[in-house]
């Protein structure tokens, strides 16, 4: 079953229209539909540019028996997990393939009060997801990966907490206007195109209430390690997945138009994604790069000017007054 305060807010991801649960599909007031498996509602466009595989796969295998993993003993690791741990959490986690021994679930590095509706953008198995529900928040996770969402909810019941997942694509939010307080993403708007991120960033001014905020993590184009990663495939244009690496003032003046004032942080040096919480997972060489990028973390907050060798920001938007947003955040969001 769908979570009602879930249903109340999901709108057709095409035309925006209000959805309604009929004989397990999602069908709008134009007759758009989507499916329903598992309790979950598959609601990504077979008709644009996808920004991953992930959503063809998504529309091709909605109806096909999940083989469901064997069942972990307590405190195992889902197998989802074990396989994805590196793609989800960066190439620091690689050696842990198969053999992550427990869940590396970050600490969100920001607060609201308990009840804030949280919206987390390519979520995944819902690390992310897990974190926000520990701060008793309600929390809406989408991925354009079918398998990656069903872990998502195997993973939350595992743990405890309370979550729900929508397969969707970020650019196509299927959520009516002013739904959530917070909205979040990591390692995930940096694969996009710049045309992409520009459709997300204004669909996430949409979503957020007034005076909401959202964080969204980025590669930043002059970041040491990003710097060094840029030189090994010859400053090309990225291809296909791969990371695009931003400069601080393009990040400011795209979210500050779609979504409102806006400011940048440092999440991190030396890599992406590496998490504080997971310093016991990770191998020495590794742990030493987190206290160095802690240590300067830290220094950014004195001196300001160190976020420009920063490897990861957070670009932190405050959503205006209602109504900031103007025509032209339809037409480039669809």
């Amino acid at each position: 079953m769908i979570d009602p305060w879930l249903l109340e807010h999901l709108v057709c991801p095409r035309c925006r229209g209000r959805v309604a649960l009929r004989e397990g599909w999602l069908v709008c007031g134009e007759s758009h539909r989507y499916p329903v498996v598992d309790d979950i509602a598959v609601m990504v466009l077979g008709d644009v540019e996808p920004t991953h595989w992930a959503i063809t796969h998504a529309l091709e295998h909605y109806h096909d028996t999940e083989v469901l993993p064997a069942a972990v003993p307590d405190g195992g690791v889902d197998s989802v997990v074990q396989e994805a741990v590196s793609a989800t959490c960066g190439n620091l986690y690689r050696h842990l393939i198969g053999k992550v021994p427990r869940y590396p679930i970050p600490i969100i590095p920001f607060d609201a009060p308990t009840g804030s509706a949280f919206l987390d953008i390519g979520c995944h198995w819902g690390r992310w997801c897990v974190s926000a529900a520990r701060k008793g928040w309600r929390v809406i996770g989408i991925d354009p990966s079918l398998p990656g969402v069903r872990a998502a909810k195997r993973v939350a019941a595992q743990l405890g907490v309370k979550a729900d997942f929508v397969v969707a694509d970020g650019r196509y939010l299927p959520f009516e206007a002013s739904s959530f307080d917070l909205v979040h993403s990591y390692s995930v708007l940096q694969h996009f195109s710049e045309a992409d991120v520009e459709k997300c960033a204004w669909e996430v001014g949409r979503v957020l209430r007034t005076e909401g905020r959202s964080h969204i993590q980025m590669a930043q184009r002059f970041g040491v390690l990003n710097l060094f990663r840029q030189a090994r495939r010859r400053f090309r244009q990225p291809r296909l997945f791969q990371v695009r690496y931003w400069p601080l003032a393009a990040l400011r003046s795209v979210f500050a138009d779609a979504v409102g004032p806006t400011t940048l942080s440092v999440d991190g040096f030396f890599s992406i994604n590496a998490q504080t919480a997971d310093l016991d997972l990770l191998r020495p060489a590794h742990r030493a790069l987190v206290h160095a990028s802690n240590v300067l973390r830290r220094l950014a907050g004195q001196f300001p000017w160190l976020i420009r060798g920063a490897d990861s920001v957070y670009v932190n938007s405050r959503k205006g007054e209602a109504g900031v947003q103007t025509s032209r955040s339809i037409s480039t969001s669809r």
